[in-house]
């Protein structure tokens, strides 16, 4: 005997599609969530490695001019010893007399 289906039949004949329906909703979006956290893990890790090089010659650059700086003092020291000894010596009885606890 074939009865006619009713209005809970109906629904129990739509409820897995609209699971099947939903599971392919969210198949597409964990993909689509998986494809930018690729992409924003490269592009992440592209603005790290530029940032890396820039600091690395911005290192290198104030290295060089550290030397350059010290180079030049040296020479300075060469050519004036005597001068040298009592900057050197002021400068020292300045800092021991700012430093000293009274």
């Amino acid at each position: 005997m074939n009865r006619p289906k009713t209005d809970d039949a109906l629904h129990d004949d739509a409820a897995p599609r609209h699971l099947d329906a939903a599971r392919e909703n969210l198949g597409e979006a964990r993909d689509a969530l998986k494809s930018g956290v690729t992409d924003a893990l490269g592009a992440t890790a592209a603005a790290a490695n530029e940032a890396k090089a820039e600091l690395e010659d911005k290192l290198q650059g104030l290295l060089d001019q550290g030397k350059g700086m010290l180079t030049q003092a040296e020479d300075l020291i060469r050519s004036k010893p005597l001068a040298s000894f009592g900057v050197a010596f002021a400068a020292g009885y300045l800092v021991a007399a700012l430093t000293r606890r009274k």
